[in-house]
């Protein structure tokens, strides 16, 4: 089943479930980028002293790393027995809810049944019709908006306005306070201020000074991300920045040191992932792995790959899911200088509405971008023919891609 925005379904679906959402204390996350960074930035550093659930999707290597407690994947008998009941009532009832909505619904009934402290919640698609917008406002303690940008225009709206005034619904009645990233453009900033004077939540921006984090709970930190990428220390403010409105409520009790120690233990894999291919013949080849998959993200990468190898040549490996743009996403990043291989992905383990570009279709633009352009069916016949390769290696531009490789080195 395809993307259907709504929550009729899922409040439908969860109810005969006893409504668990309603019993659990949930800390949401919404943007276009980076999202599932702070998520893990929370969810580590929680996990210091409490037992957290985290839900992040899309899942990169299997659909149960979607749902994890203390960063252990739910067991697939557990994930098993939940999912066949909900698709039982999914059919009994005729709810008619789609593949991202039943796993949502997993999650939120496996963090009530293992009795989570926190579950940090990453958003899906948007914000206000997301499936993961059924929490009360009650329930969420602290609410996190990331560096919006354009993507998903079909189904979000064509403008920053239009995309942020989507994320911003995740800003609903009785939730307590959020945090923004203040690297936003204006018109963003203030679609989620007015959306906070209209439900009455406290709003914080980051600051954009780069050289030191304030907090009220903390004093000053450093603003060392443990993840690669100048843009992580955006992501760790508005992390801390919710932490930092639970220390004040007085929700969680951390010193500086458990912050600390909570972030030398974050990992976010698939974004500037370097990586060693084992392939099945005994090569091995160095990658850079990152699922950069829109405009935004694209210049990101860009921006690191120009400081970690300056202006040398590089080989990209390349697959874009079907109806991307591909102009804001591969021109910042393919230069004439450099070698690209076009690929594709395969099915995508509970999405079968994702599909890969053409390899055809992909190639035939690179081919405006560069000249060495060549074409493989698959992930491994194109990394199969840069054994000798004397280039730095990016697989990117999509994460189902980056998840076919790190599923293969499991």
């Amino acid at each position: 089943m395809r993307i259907n925005l709504g929550l009729e379904r899922v409040a439908k679906l969860l109810a005969h479930l006893g409504d668990p959402q309603k019993k659990l204390k949930v800390l949401h996350v919404a943007g276009t980028n980076g999202k599932g960074s702070v998520c893990s930035y929370l969810s580590s550093i929680l996990q210091q002293g409490f037992r957290v659930g985290q839900f992040s999707s899309p899942h990169l290597v299997h659909i149960t790393d979607s749902i994890t407690v203390n960063s252990k994947p739910i067991a697939w008998n557990v994930y098993r027995d939940i999912r066949c009941k909900l698709e039982t009532y999914n059919s009994q009832y005729m709810l008619h809810c789609t593949e991202f909505e039943l796993l949502t619904c997993t999650a939120f009934k496996y963090f009530y049944d293992v009795h989570c402290d926190w579950c940090v919640i990453e958003v899906g698609l948007g914000g206000r019709l997301d499936a993961t917008n059924i929490f009360p406002g009650a329930c969420k303690f602290s609410c996190g908006i990331t560096k919006i940008g354009l993507d998903h225009e079909a189904f979000l709206g064509t403008t920053l306005t239009q995309i942020g005034r989507e994320k911003a619904g995740i800003l609903v009645e009785g939730v307590q306070s959020a945090v923004v990233d203040g690297t936003n453009e204006e018109c963003v900033l203030n679609v989620i201020e007015e959306q906070c004077e209209r439900v009455g939540c406290e709003l914080t921006i980051t600051e954009t000074n780069p050289s030191v984090i304030h907090t009220r709970s903390w004093s000053q930190i450093c603003p060392k991300s443990p993840l690669n990428g100048a843009y992580q220390v955006e992501n760790l403010k508005v992390a801390l920045g919710m932490l930092d409105d639970l220390q004040q409520q007085k929700l969680i009790n951390f010193t500086e040191e458990s912050i600390q120690k909570g972030l030398q233990q974050v990992t976010w894999p698939g974004r500037l992932h370097k990586l060693i291919f084992h392939s099945p013949d005994g090569r091995s080849l160095p990658l850079l792995l990152d699922g950069a998959h829109n405009g935004s993200a694209a210049l990101e990468l860009a921006k690191f790959l120009r400081a970690e190898y300056g202006q040398k040549p590089l080989t990209f490996v390349i697959a874009v899911t079907q109806g991307k743009k591909l102009n804001p996403l591969l021109t910042p990043l393919i230069r004439t200088q450099d070698r690209v291989i076009v690929t594709q992905f395969g099915s995508v383990e509970g999405m079968p509405w994702i599909h890969a570009m053409k390899v055809e279709e992909l190639g035939e633009y690179i081919a405006t971008l560069c000249e060495d352009v060549r074409t493989a069916q698959c992930f491994k016949d194109a990394l199969s023919t840069l054994a000798k390769e004397n280039r730095p290696v990016i697989v990117c531009g999509s994460l189902y891609l980056v998840g076919e490789v790190l599923r293969s080195q499991c």
